[in-house]
This record gives structure tokens, C-alpha cells and sequence, in this order.
């Protein structure tokens, strides 16, 4: 009888701290999901194809660009 209610104590153990942890890594998830704002306008660099947020992009002789080497590259050409 005593080995069965450890046993029961045990199994709500596991399942309280794994349900806490879920819930944790659930919140830090939200958190770091976006880091720009919602609708923020997106700009494609020609160089490399990616997608940059237009306030961080660099903008060179009517391009944006996700960095410096990329526009460099770029305007070699």
C-alpha cells in the first residue's frame, strides 16, 4: 500500500514539473517569436535573397541590402 501511493506521489510529480516546464518554454517562446513589429515592411536584398526589415536594411543607389558586403558584392558587378 505505501509503495503504491509513493508511486502515485511520483507520477503527479512528473507531471506538474513537466507541465510547469512546457509552460515556460511556452512563454519564452512567445517572447522571442518576433523582433519586429507587426506589419513592419519587409524589403528583399537582390544579393543574397533575403528579407530584411526596412528600418535595418541599407539602402545604396536604389537597393536594400542586409549588409554592407552585400551591397558591395553587388555594385561590383
Amino acid at each position: 500500500m505505501l509503495l503504491r501511493l509513493l508511486f502515485i506521489v511520483l507520477i503527479v510529480y512528473i507531471v506538474i514539473f513537466a507541465v510547469r516546464a512546457y509552460r515556460a518554454g511556452a512563454r519564452s517562446a512567445n517572447r522571442t517569436r518576433s523582433t519586429t513589429p507587426e506589419g513592419e515592411e519587409m524589403v528583399l536584398d537582390p544579393q543574397c535573397r533575403t528579407y530584411v526589415p526596412k528600418r535595418e536594411a541599407i539602402l545604396q543607389k536604389g537597393n536594400y541590402f542586409c549588409s554592407r558586403e552585400c551591397a558591395k558584392l553587388f555594385l561590383s558587378r
